[in-house]
Order: structure tokens, then C-alpha cells, then sequence
């Protein structure tokens, strides 16, 4: 008789939970960090920066408005708003970014992007130039 009661507890309890799971369910959506979202934010990339630059952007995801530079450009400190704040950059085209304190030199190579360099050294950089 116990078990009987036992067996008849379980299933009671499986139901329920399978009743709250069912009543709670949300509907499907993007993850913060999930493949479409990145997609989406590297697919904004690709549209605002054109073959042959490299694009930094002052915040994640490449939000905002780019700074473009191109290797025929040579050497470029960053734009005061870029400098030391460069929270999201997509490479076109190869090119060395660069902190003079202390003197460090990222080399960069086309198809090289990020979508949250401020983890990384995009609070450090200062410069750009074609090669390190």
C-alpha cells in the first residue's frame, strides 16, 4: 500500500511540474549573445565599412557612427572620441594598432573584428598605422 501511495506521490509531483513548465513557457527569443544577434551586429559592420579600411567604433557592437582608416593613410592617432575607447573595430584591410604608454603593437589582419574590444586592447589604443 505505501508504495502504491509512494508511486501515485511521484507522479502527482510529475505533473505539476510538467503543468508549471508548460504554463511558463515564453516565447522564443534572441539570447544576448546568441549566433543571430552576432550576425546582426557583424552584418551592420559589413555595411558601414567598405573593402581596403579598417572601421573602429567608440561602442560595442558596432553601434554608432565608424572611423574609417585606410593603410594609404599611413600613420593616424585616433580621434580624441576613439583614443583609448575603441569598443568595437572589423578589419578590411591589415594594419597595426598601436599604444605608446606603454609601447605596445597589436598586429591586425584583414577579416580581424571585434564586437567588444573594450575587454581587450581597445582601452588602450592610441594609433593606427599600416604595419607594426
Amino acid at each position: 500500500m505505501r508504495a502504491n501511495v509512494q508511486r501515485a506521490r511521484v507522479a502527482a509531483a510529475a505533473a505539476a511540474i510538467g503543468l508549471l513548465c508548460a504554463g511558463f513557457s515564453a516565447p522564443a527569443q534572441a539570447e544576448p549573445n546568441s549566433s543571430a544577434e552576432r550576425s546582426a551586429a557583424l552584418q551592420r559592420a559589413d555595411e558601414n565599412c567598405g573593402n581596403g579600411e579598417i572601421c573602429f567604433w567608440h561602442d560595442r557592437n558596432y553601434s554608432g557612427t565608424p572611423w574609417r582608416w585606410t593603410p594609404g593613410s599611413g600613420y593616424r592617432d585616433m580621434p580624441s572620441n576613439l583614443h583609448d575607447h575603441v569598443y568595437s573595430f572589423k578589419a578590411n584591410a591589415s594594419g597595426c594598432f598601436i599604444d605608446w604608454n606603454p609601447q605596445e603593437k597589436r598586429a591586425v589582419s584583414n577579416g580581424d573584428y571585434a564586437k567588444a574590444y573594450d575587454t581587450n586592447f581597445g582601452k588602450r589604443i592610441d594609433a593606427v598605422g599600416p604595419t607594426c
